[in-house]
């Protein structure tokens, strides 16, 4: 049986959250006041609710205790982040994780009792602005503050070579982890294969490494 979650708040992050852990295999309880929004997701998940988040006696009636988790995404209002992190805690709920649109909030959530916060606008204007530097850079997935995953499209020069004859990792301290061709993803590169403009490179490296790389 999968795990189970609750998604308070349905604005483009908490709906995005709570049709995605469906994707994921997941039960999801998605919350709001807002009747257009519970409308919007009633369809696409496993409950959906109009309810008042910072209400307790509400909050108490529709079965938080039985939750792997709690996701809190209503970063616009922090007094109803608080209310709705307060409850959760009180009621049991073994994870919570909240979303915040500064720092200086999210700091007030983790006191409170968070046990993640997350910033998706902050995150996604650091991830575009990588992009944005790193060249070609396809798509970024963060393995620390450090070091990162990404695919890249091959650069000029690159195409009719194979992996051997450009000795990526010596010359830019990065490791090809995978080759991307159309549809095909072969995670066990050979180094002599022969690279054409179909391809882009699945790589990992120091995030300073992946910048020169450009």
């Amino acid at each position: 049986m999968g795990k189970s979650y609750a998604v308070l708040g349905l604005g483009k992050f908490g709906k995005s959250v709570a049709l995605n852990l469906m994707k994921d295999g997941a039960e999801v309880l998605a919350v709001d006041q807002k009747e257009e929004l519970v409308r919007d997701i009633v369809d696409y998940v496993t409950c959906a609710v109009c309810a008042d988040v910072t209400d307790m006696e509400v909050m108490n009636s529709i079965g938080l205790e039985e939750m792997d988790g709690v996701v809190i995404a209503t970063a616009e209002s922090l007094e109803a982040s608080v209310m709705a992190l307060m409850i959760a805690k009180e009621i049991g709920v073994p994870y919570i994780l909240a979303k915040a649109d500064g720092r200086l909030k999210g700091e007030i959530l983790k006191r409170i009792g968070a046990d993640e916060v997350v910033y998706p606008e902050e995150e996604m204007g650091a991830r575009t602005a990588y992009n944005l530097v790193s060249g070609k850079v396809m798509d970024l997935f963060d393995l620390s503050s450090k070091t990162s995953i990404v695919e890249i499209h091959l650069k000029k020069g690159w195409v009719g070579k194979n992996l051997r004859q450009l000795d990526i990792r010596g010359k830019y301290n990065i490791n090809v982890v995978a080759i991307h061709s159309g549809e095909d993803f072969n995670g066990a590169p050979d180094p002599d294969q022969i690279l054409n403009e179909r391809d882009s490179l699945i790589v990992i490296g120091n995030k300073e490494d992946l910048i020169k790389l450009r």
